[in-house]
């Protein structure tokens, strides 16, 4: 079974966003049965209630550099380790490397070298930001497509965005993160207020922000305070707009098409608001400072008689975000897998933009020569099961690339403690061992759970891929390889 190793701190400084996208990366990882480890300071876990209840190996660190900690708690050493943290450099991960076979760095900011094999930064428009900044080998993914988010956004999604279209407020949702150090809600309150807004509120904190008692006496007849809760994808779903600062949230919202007022509680969050701002996706009201409530109010104001600007930033905020960061991070985080040619294959998540290539694949006849169902879907059948099977969180479709070109797919249909495989490949890439590196891959997808394959007793080609794969005949046409 994979090990995944997470090491991010947070605390009122420094807020808990940092380590909410671990733990929602972490998601990802369990649902294929990784062991997940997450390593922080003493502070992020009385800090972050969320972490504590993590279903996790934990470690509690003495220092953020403290690399021997992790060797002492994991010797066996970590398969993947991410790390997320701006006081983390370099000379962290380097120190990282005997122990851990693969190092991941998750940035939003390309101001400090990293010694990583890949690295993620959802904010940042190109790699080229990092070109001085990486070792020549390091693939560096950028963009909000890479946004890592807990997986009840994607299934929320599909409703939310279901509600949205008339640009009616009648609910408003204020998040300014877990902590909220310098009040900021105290801000949008007063600013809703100013505003004339008759209709519901809601205000979000955690128990171990500053202000919560004061925030607490102060919504008390007006607005319904949700402090530590697990419910932040129903609650976006349900406001019409959001008031709040930048981060993960800002993903979130987009992915629930929420529009939002902006504002920055953090030097780090300038970036990542003023680019979600010229995606049209919310309005940045720029640093928070005394007296913000009436620029909010202002903002608020305009916004609540302006239906149309509303829809237009919803359609927006959806469309930059779809929910499935997680799985993109996971296929892109895997080293590739060398097939017997000799050539590198990966895995990566299918898009929208593969979808008339994939029925042409469907529609082979190598292809349904190989298929349980000799018969090829139509245009029309193909559309709703590629939709259906994007929008399902037990689902994972992936397309097999060779040098960066796709050559196949492969399909995982989870269930309780296990998942169904199905593969196909392009008839020009056949006899190079393309079919193996895949099913290979997929198993350190999954690692840790029980991989079942169908397959035709006449199939001859097929049963040698998944016989040389390990897969062992259960009963019928279902063979099945168990857990590593």
């Amino acid at each position: 079974m994979g090990l995944v190793v997470f090491r991010a701190d947070g605390g009122p400084a420094i807020g808990a966003g940092h380590v909410m996208r671990m733990l929602s990366l972490a998601h990802a990882f369990r649902a294929g049965g990784w062991r997940i480890g997450f390593a922080a300071t003493e502070e992020t876990f009385a800090s972050v209630a969320a972490l504590g209840e993590a279903q996790a190996e934990k470690l509690v660190v003495e220092n953020r550099e403290d690399t021997r900690a992790l060797t002492a708690k994991w010797p066996e050493g970590a398969d993947l380790l991410f790390a997320d943290h701006y006081g983390l450099d370099a000379a962290f991960e380097r120190e990282c490397r005997p122990w851990a076979k693969r190092i991941v760095a998750i940035d939003d900011l390309a101001n400090r070298k990293h010694d990583a094999d890949v690295l993620f930064d959802p904010v940042c428009a190109s790699p080229r930001a990092y070109e001085k900044l990486v070792p020549p080998q390091c693939a560096v993914h950028c963009g909000p497509d890479f946004s890592s988010l807990h997986p009840a956004f994607r299934e929320a999604r599909a409703a939310a965005l279901a509600r949205r279209g008339g640009g009616e407020v009648n609910r408003i949702l204020v998040s300014f993160g877990q902590i909220d150090a310098g009040n900021a809600t105290a801000e949008a309150l007063d600013a809703i207020e100013a505003a004339g807004f008759r209709g519901a509120i809601d205000v979000v904190l955690s128990s171990r922000a500053p202000h919560l008692q004061t925030i607490r006496e102060r919504v008390k007849g007006r607005a319904v305070l949700h402090v530590d809760t697990s419910e932040m994808a129903s609650l976006m779903s349900a406001a019409d707009l959001a008031i709040g600062a930048g981060g993960t949230t800002t993903w979130e919202r987009c992915c629930l098409g929420l529009p939002a007022l902006a504002v920055e509680i953090a030097d780090n969050q300038h970036d990542l608001l003023s680019r979600a701002a010229a995606s049209g996706v919310l309005l940045n009201l720029g640093i928070a400072k005394p007296g913000i409530a009436s620029e909010m109010a202002r903002a608020l104001r305009d916004l609540l008689g302006n239906h149309l600007k509303l829809s237009a930033m919803s359609i927006a905020a959806a469309t930059l975000v779809d929910g499935r960061g997680s799985e993109r991070i996971l296929l892109a985080a895997l080293a590739p897998e060398s097939a017997s040619s000799g050539e590198a294959v990966t895995l990566r998540l299918a898009e929208t933009r593969d979808k008339e290539w994939l029925l042409a694949l469907q529609k082979l006849p190598e292809t349904r020569q190989h298929a349980n169902n000799a018969r090829a879907p139509s245009a029309e059948e193909h559309n709703v099961w590629f939709a259906r099977t994007l929008a399902d969180c037990t689902k994972l479709l992936a397309i097999v690339q060779v040098a960066g070109k796709p050559a196949g797919m492969v399909r995982l249909d989870r269930r309780k403690d296990a998942a169904r495989v199905s593969i196909a490949i392009l008839p020009s890439f056949y006899r190079r061992g393309i079919g193996a590196a895949a099913l290979s891959l997929l198993s350190r997808v999954a690692p840790g759970i029980a991989l079942e394959a169908e397959v035709k007793s006449g199939n001859a080609p097929s049963l040698a891929l998944f016989g040389n794969a390990g897969y062992r005949h259960l009963r019928g046409d279902l063979y099945i390889r168990g857990p590593k």
